[in-house]
C-alpha cells in the first residue's frame, strides 16, 4: 500500500501527517513525499517501532500547478494526506492524482499543531476522506515488544505521550499526596491560576516592565515569560539579578535541599532567559526591591515586580516600586506536560490506562535539559519510546 503526503518548509507538518495516517491503522508498503524540492526526512527507526519497514522516497514535482498536474498522472498512490504542505499543492492531489483516497486532518486551532505528533489530543483532530466526505476514525497501533524499555523525553513529548494513551481509554496518574506540592506543580501548569495573573497582562499591554522575584518563578515556572508579553510591545520581563543570585545559592549547595522547588524554580527562570545574568550568588528581598528601584530609574516604561509575599508587596510600595501580589486563585485549563514534569521532581509517576499501568516516569534527573526518563511496563503500546524517535527525527 503506497501513502502520499505532502512537503513542507516545517518538517513537523509532514512528519505528523505520516503519524496521523498511521494512528488510522494504515500500514504502508512505501511512502512518498511530494515536494517542491528535495527534502531530509528519515523515518526509519519510527516505522520500525510498528514493525513497518516501508520504503520512503521524496519525489520532486517542482513548483506550481501545471508541473504538479502532469507528474502527478504518473505516479501511483493509495491513501494521499493533503494535510500539509501548500494549498496549490493539495488541490492538485485531489483533482489530478489517481490516489483511491485523498484525506485531510482537520484542526480547528491550527496554532497548536506545530507540534510533536500526539501534543494535540487526536479527539480534537477529525481525519476527513475529502473524496467522501466520511470521517476516518482512530485505531491506535501496538508497537512491537523488542523496543528499549527506558528512554528521555522533554515537556512537550510527555504531554504527547498522556494524549497518545488517552486514545486507549481513561488516563490517570500518582499525584505527590502533599496539597502544596500538588497545588504548586497545578499552578505552574495552569490547571490553577491566580486571578492578579490578568492584572499583570493589562500592565503589560500599557507598556510595563516586570521583575519577578523567586517564588514567582517557583510557582508560574513557564507560564511566567507568557503573562509579560506582548504582540505589539514583545517580552517585557527582565531578568533580575538577586533571584538568579538566590535561586543559584540553593541549586549549587552541596548540602542535601529537601524541596526540589528551587531546581524547579531555577530550571524556569533559564528557558525564560536565555543568558541568565551574571552575579554573585544569594540574594534577600532587601536586595530585589533595591535592584527594582535602581532598574527603575534607568529605564523609560514604568515597571512592576511579581511576588507572592505579602512583606515584599508592602515594603516595594513604600518605597515607590509598584507591586502585583500573586494571591487569589481560580480554576483553569493547563498544560499536562508541564504537571507531569513538576510532579517528576518529586516521585515516580506512574501513568495508567483504566486503572492498568502502562508507563512510569522516574524521578527528574535533568532539571536543566527539561527533560524526563520513562520506563515503559506495557510493552506492546511503547509511546515513549516512539516520541523519543520522532523528537529525533524533529531535531534534524
Amino acid at each position: 500500500m503506497i501513502l502520499a503526503t505532502l512537503g513542507s518548509n516545517k518538517l513537523v507538518t509532514t512528519v505528523d501527517a505520516i503519524m496521523t495516517e498511521i494512528f488510522t491503522g494504515v500500514r504502508p508498503d512505501k511512502v512518498l513525499i511530494l515536494s517542491e524540492e528535495p527534502k531530509s526526512i528519515e523515518l526509519g527507526e519510527v516505522f520500525k517501532a510498528f514493525g513497518l519497514n516501508p520504503q520512503t522516497e521524496v519525489k520532486v514535482l517542482g513548483v506550481g500547478i501545471k508541473e504538479w498536474r502532469e507528474k502527478l498522472k504518473e505516479i501511483d498512490i493509495d491513501i494521499a494526506d493533503i494535510t500539509p504542505g501548500r494549498k496549490y499543492m493539495a488541490l492538485s492531489v485531489l483533482n489530478y492524482s489517481n490516489a483511491k483516497e485523498v484525506r485531510y486532518a482537520y484542526l480547528k486551532e491550527e496554532r497548536e499543531g506545530y507540534r510533536i505528533f500526539g501534543y494535540v489530543p487526536l479527539k480534537e483532530i477529525t481525519v476527513y476522506n475529502v473524496r467522501t466526505g466520511d470521517v476516518v476514525p482512530f485505531e491506535p497501533p501496538k508497537t512491537v515488544k523488542e523496543l528499549p524499555k527506558r528512554v528521555e523525553i522533554g515537556i512537550e513529548a510527555l504531554r504527547a505521550l498522556y494524549n497518545l494513551y488517552s486514545q486507549l481509554g481513561n488516563v490517570d496518574y500518582d499525584e505527590i499526596g502533599d496539597e502544596d506540592k500538588d497545588n504548586m506543580c497545578k499552578f505552574r501548569a495552569g490547571f490553577l491560576r491566580f486571578k492578579e495573573e490578568e492584572e499583570v497582562r493589562k500592565l503589560t499591554s500599557q507598556g510595563y516592565f516586570f521583575l519577578a522575584d523567586t517564588n514567582a518563578y517557583i510557582t508560574l515556572g513557564e507560564r511566567l515569560a507568557s503573562l509579560c508579553w506582548n504582540k505589539e510591545l514583545g517580552f517585557r520581563l527582565l531578568a533580575s539579578r538577586t533571584t538568579y543570585g538566590e535561586l543559584l545559592s540553593y541549586t549549587k549547595t552541596t548540602q542535601k535541599v529537601e524541596d526540589p522547588k528551587f531546581f524547579l524554580g531555577m530550571s524556569a527562570y533559564r528557558h525564560i532567559h536565555k543568558q541568565p545574568p551574571v552575579g554573585q550568588e544569594g540574594g534577600s528581598d532587601v536586595k530585589f526591591i533595591e535592584e527594582a528601584k535602581a532598574l527603575k530609574k534607568e529605564i523609560p516604561d514604568p515597571l512592576a515586580i511579581i511576588t507572592r509575599d505579602q512583606g515584599v508587596k508592602r515594603s516595594a510600595e513604600s518605597q515607590g516600586v509598584k507591586a502585583v501580589l500573586l494571591r487569589d486563585w481560580k480554576k483553569g485549563e493547563g498544560d499536562i506536560g508541564q504537571l507531569l514534569f513538576c510532579e517528576s521532581f518529586y516521585r515516580d509517576v506512574e501513568i495508567r490506562v483504566n486503572g492498568e499501568p502502562y508507563a512510569r516516569i522516574l524521578k527528574s534527573k535533568f532539571p536543566e535539559e527539561r527533560k524526563v526518563e520513562v520506563e515503559v511496563v506495557k510493552a506492546e503500546y511503547n509511546y515513549p519510546y516512539l516520541l523519543s524517535k520522532l523528537e529525533e527525527v524533529l531535531k534534524g
